[in-house]
């Protein structure tokens, strides 16, 4: 009797939250350069204000634990039609992933070429499952993701290490906000929204309440390029 082996599973070199390598990949990758990433200073309404608008989606960067993960499995609903959603299947590709689940689901408003766009035309009526399959076969994004990673200010640990930090995007679709994570069963819906930064940004204080307001954990806004 013949058995096939497993494929095995491929990682990637966990991301740093750098608003510049995470704006240098998105350009290699064929994002107008008008739009960028940026530091969100803080979750208050000033702090807020001081972020460059409009903002198009929200990258959390988290310390995560197997309790807030299960409480947030639960938390996931069924696929709405007009949402992007990606399964993740390559090990530490959290920052990516929450980098594809803010552009795929801004197309509207964001100009997208090059490799990118290729990928989100050839996966646009793929399952999410498939569309992380489709994404380990797609040479440019995991060379960017690779450029990325060396771009950190620390030294990025190996391919396969475990990691304590994990990536969540926040895009408002339909006039919903939703929670993203390829780790999950499906994405989060958090509900109506009139004013997407405040509301998400009091989503992710209620998060960050929950993981106990630990130290490790950024937010970044994919908006205007500050530097154009």
């Amino acid at each position: 009797m013949s058995s096939s082996a497993a494929p095995e599973k491929i990682y990637w070199v966990p991301l740093e939250s750098s608003p510049e390598a995470m704006t240098k990949m998105i350009h290699c990758l064929g994002v107008d350069k008008a739009v960028a990433f940026s530091d969100v200073l803080g979750l208050d309404d000033e702090l807020l204000a001081m972020t460059p608008q409009p903002v198009h989606a929200l990258v959390f960067l988290f310390p995560v634990t197997d309790s807030f993960q299960e409480a947030r499995i639960r938390e996931a609903s069924t696929l709405p039609l007009n949402l992007w959603y990606s399964k993740q299947t390559i090990g530490n590709a959290c920052g990516t992933m929450a980098v594809l689940h803010a552009l795929g689901n801004t197309q509207d408003r964001v100009e997208i070429g090059g490799d990118l766009k290729a990928y989100f035309d050839k996966t646009k009526n793929m399952a999410p499952l498939e569309r992380s399959l489709e994404l380990e076969r797609t040479a440019a994004i995991a060379q960017a993701h690779g450029a990325s990673a060396a771009e950190g200010q620390t030294a990025a640990p190996a391919a396969d290490a475990k990691v304590d930090l994990h990536y969540a995007a926040f895009v408002c679709v339909d006039g919903r906000i939703y929670e993203l994570d390829g780790g999950i069963p499906g994405p989060i819906d958090h509900g109506p929204s009139a004013d997407f930064l405040k509301d998400a940004a009091k989503i992710i204080q209620k998060r960050i309440s929950a993981l106990g307001d630990p130290s490790q954990l950024s937010v970044l806004a994919l908006g205007p390029n500050p530097e154009n």
